[in-house]
């Protein structure tokens, strides 16, 4: 009986760190991608589409986990985001979208 017990464990443990590798290989591989795409937004000067990507993915995927050191791409393009929102005074779609975010960045990024 115990030796099924110890069996069960280890497919249980096994199964989890499967799991937990292949979301985050998953989520590693989601920010890259929404990085790429964000920037071509930004480019494209569609700003609270950048914001509401960002918050998206790094909602689920906390994408400054990541990087090494350095805060992730998505944080300075948040930052960039912002000011010029505000610059062309969209405070009030601004303000909308950092007040229901999710995202570890956006929120760091509003309190700011």
């Amino acid at each position: 009986m115990i030796r099924w017990v110890i069996v069960l464990s280890a497919i249980v443990a096994t199964v989890g760190a499967l799991i937990l590798w292949w979301w985050f290989v998953r989520c590693e591989t989601d920010c890259a991608a929404a990085d790429r795409a964000a920037e071509d937004l930004f480019e494209r000067g569609e700003l609270l589409s950048v914001l509401e990507l960002i918050d998206t993915v790094d909602s689920k995927c906390h994408c400054s986990r990541f990087t090494s050191g350095d805060a992730p791409t998505q944080y300075a393009l948040a930052q960039e985001c912002v000011r010029q929102l505000r610059g062309k005074g969209m405070t009030t779609e601004l303000e909308r979208l950092l007040m229901h975010s999710r995202s570890p960045i956006l929120m760091e990024v509003a309190n700011r």
